[in-house]
């Protein structure tokens, strides 16, 4: 291969007119050639190239909140995919993400939901992530817990339950302080 290289760049030199003639008595002008190897080969020589991952780019703006404010969340769900998201009219519990009574005074949040238990606040990419490998049905929570939840293509959410109420409706509700980015699932 090195050969192949000082051959390229004699013949490259002698066109340029820096050949080896007696006459010529100027510096040939510097030649740079650079090998690639061939495609499919691997600077090891097993000819695999290792797999490149790259995650996906956020699209520009995902991490911008969409929405944010109190709501009050019960059995009837919360729809996330309107402009300002709005609670169900459905008492059979259809939108998620929704709250029920568990037992006695317990309380959960059912849908596409997962726990945020890690340090510092969520952000839009920590909830895709964390819901995009530890996604659950239902999260009992109380006072306090934060919970990363979406609802089929609707954009990600945040929920900050603030207060449970088990004896309020028909299966209780929550008030928590709603979030919503502009990034999708």
């Amino acid at each position: 291969m090195v050969s192949a290289i000082a051959g390229v760049a004699s013949a490259v030199a002698a066109f340029m007119g820096g050949g080896a003639s007696p006459q010529s008595s100027a510096a040939p002008p510097a030649v740079t050639v650079t090998a690639v190897p061939p495609a499919g080969a691997s600077a090891a020589g097993t000819g695999a190239l290792p797999p490149v991952s790259t995650p996906a780019a956020p699209a520009p703006g995902a991490d911008e909140v969409h929405w944010s404010g109190p709501i009050t969340l019960g059995l009837e769900g919360i729809d996330l995919s309107q402009p300002a998201p709005e609670r169900g009219t459905d008492p059979a519990g259809t939108l998620r993400p929704a709250a029920q009574r568990t037992g006695g005074s317990g309380m959960m949040i059912k849908g596409t939901v997962a726990q945020w238990t890690g340090p510092g606040e969520p952000t839009a990419q920590g909830c895709r992530d964390l819901l995009r490998t530890r996604s659950q049905e239902k999260v009992d929570v109380v006072a306090g817990d934060r919970v990363c939840t979406v609802d089929g293509g609707s954009p990600i959410a945040l929920l900050k339950v603030t207060k449970t109420h088990s004896d309020q409706g028909g299966y209780g509700e929550l008030d928590a302080d709603l979030t919503v980015w502009n990034l999708r699932k």
